[in-house]
């Protein structure tokens, strides 16, 4: 019997990692500890500065227009990012994401009073996503291992509920006791310290032709629309990462509530990633993405009710759970795609598309604000309605 439940844990378990994904678990879950101590506030952040001298609609407004200047100049410079990668080395882009990050970080800390920091905050805030996340994604679609890209996504998930549930407690912390400036110096610097496991193997770099035209070219492929117009459900994403984490901060009214509840609820759902991970190599990878999105549709529709802490702590980490359940076999069928084709063209495909389902969402929402001011309902039904589109994925 020990035997048995021996062998059904290492079930949820990948074995086969290559040096470069541990490297890269290594550096994400060091960069990850930072993004979450400030992640969740980041727009909180916005809010506080907004909100003393605007009414709440146009607070809103105001922020979704700097995410929306962020995602339409990062659709546009992507491409050259996935060039500067295949060039240089996915780990060498990696690192010059994270340090723009820091400087990112670093520009919100004056910005408070410091109004002409806005603009150049939006710059490295497009310049850190344009060196990082093609890179990352082309890393790990390269190095995984075929067969196990749904525990390798879910067991790197796992691995990083530590920080997620240290980081957004140390970042209230932080906020609580000694404010933005603290917290954002503290988060540029273990940024930095991210890169140092990137430097334990030398990296080899492909150097290989990419189109920065084809890239947008093969937006629009008739071979690629389903796939195009699926990813757009991404855009949920965006109200999930702005507008949620505001309307939680209102519901509980303090900075170390706001972390708690997010680390609270990312304990619920810890067990829960291996499982994903383990269903998602195992079986159909579109049923168990048509279940998540599902359940994940209807996260969205109980937000509507949700006006208590309580309900906002089951709200949120019922999403959680079934956002992984759609996320995690999605992302292990593009990197197993990606290999299978070119990991480049593929990664920067997949990046592209939901940029614009954030696009997307981003004009929709400032409709929605306007129209019903500040419609925390209405964007919710937004964010619902656009997570269907995952179910069009193949």
């Amino acid at each position: 019997m020990a035997k048995n439940l021996k062998n059904l844990l290492s079930s949820f378990l990948a074995y086969r990692l290559t040096p470069q994904v541990k490297e890269l678990y290594s550096s994400t879950l060091i960069l990850n500890l930072a993004l979450y101590m400030v992640l969740i506030f980041e727009p909180v952040f916005l809010y506080t500065i907004f909100i003393t001298v605007q009414p709440l609609s146009v607070t809103l407004e105001i922020i979704l227009y700097f995410y929306l200047a962020v995602y339409v100049l990062y659709f546009l410079v992507l491409p050259w990012g996935a060039k500067f990668a295949q060039r240089f080395g996915y780990e060498h882009s990696i690192a010059v994401g994270s340090f723009f990050t820091a400087l990112f970080y670093f520009c919100f800390w004056g910005i408070r009073g410091n109004w002409w920091l806005m603009p150049i905050a939006v710059i490295f805030y497009v310049l850190s996503k344009t060196f990082y996340w093609p890179a990352y994604h082309c890393n790990f679609a390269k190095f995984s291992i075929d067969g196990e890209q749904g525990r390798e996504v879910s067991n790197l998930m796992a691995l990083q509920s530590a920080v997620i549930i240290a980081g957004p407690i140390i970042g209230g912390l932080v906020l609580k006791f000694f404010g933005f400036s603290v917290l954002f110096v503290l988060v540029t610097i273990i940024i930095l310290v991210s890169n140092i496991p990137m430097l334990v193997t030398k990296e080899q770099a492909e150097g290989t032709p990419f189109s920065y035209w084809g890239a947008y070219r093969r937006l629009f492929q008739r071979s690629n629309r389903r796939r195009f117009l699926s990813l757009w459900g991404f855009g949920e994403e965006l109200i999930l990462m702005v507008i949620w984490p505001i309307f939680i901060f209102i519901v509980v009214k303090d900075f170390f509530g706001l972390g708690l509840i997010s680390a609270a609820s990312t304990l619920v759902m810890t067990a829960v990633y291996l499982y994903i991970g383990r269903l998602a190599d195992h079986q159909d990878r579109r049923v168990v993405l048509r279940l998540g999105t599902v359940l994940y549709f209807f996260s969205w529709l109980f937000r509507l009710i949700v006006r208590s802490v309580f309900g906002v702590f089951v709200v949120d980490a019922y999403s959680k759970i079934a956002k992984q359940t759609n996320s995690i076999p999605l992302i292990a069928a593009t990197y197993e795609d990606a290999q299978d084709n070119s990991v480049i063209k593929r990664i920067v495909f997949f990046e592209m598309s939901l940029v614009v389902g954030k696009i997307i969402a981003i004009v929709a929402g400032l409709v929605l604000v306007n129209l019903f001011a500040p419609g925390w309902n209405a964007l919710f039904i937004l964010a619902g309605l656009m997570s269907i589109l995952y179910l069009g994925y193949r």
